[in-house]
C-alpha cells in the first residue's frame, strides 16, 4: 500500500473561496478563448465551389437558394461568397 503525503494549508473560509473563484475564473477565461477561436473559424468565407462541396449540391441549387433568400451570400467584385456559420445555421433537422 502506497502512502501519499497530504498538505493542509491554514486558509480561512474567505481565503479559500477567493482562491476557488480565482481558479474557476481562469478556467472560464481559457474556455472562452477556445470558444471565440471556434466562432472565428466558422466565420470563414467559402467560395461557390467550396459551398457546393460542403452541401453536396449542384451550382443551380445553390443559385436558386441564393435567389430565393434561403442562403445569404456576399459579393466581392464579381465573386460570390458564403459564410460557413450561416450555412450551418440554415441546416435544419427534418422530422
Amino acid at each position: 500500500m502506497e502512502s501519499k503525503q497530504v498538505y493542509i494549508y491554514p486558509y480561512s473560509q474567505e481565503e479559500l473561496i477567493k482562491k476557488l473563484l480565482k481558479t474557476i475564473e481562469s478556467r472560464i477565461e481559457v474556455l472562452d478563448k477556445k470558444r471565440k477561436k471556434a466562432v472565428i473559424e466558422h466565420e470563414e468565407l467559402l467560395t461557390v465551389e467550396e459551398t457546393m462541396k460542403l452541401l453536396k449540391c449542384s451550382k443551380q441549387a445553390l443559385w436558386n437558394w441564393r435567389k430565393n433568400g434561403i442562403l445569404p451570400s456576399y459579393r466581392l467584385g464579381n465573386r460570390v461568397y458564403y459564410k460557413r456559420s450561416e450555412i450551418l445555421t440554415k441546416l435544419i433537422k427534418q422530422e
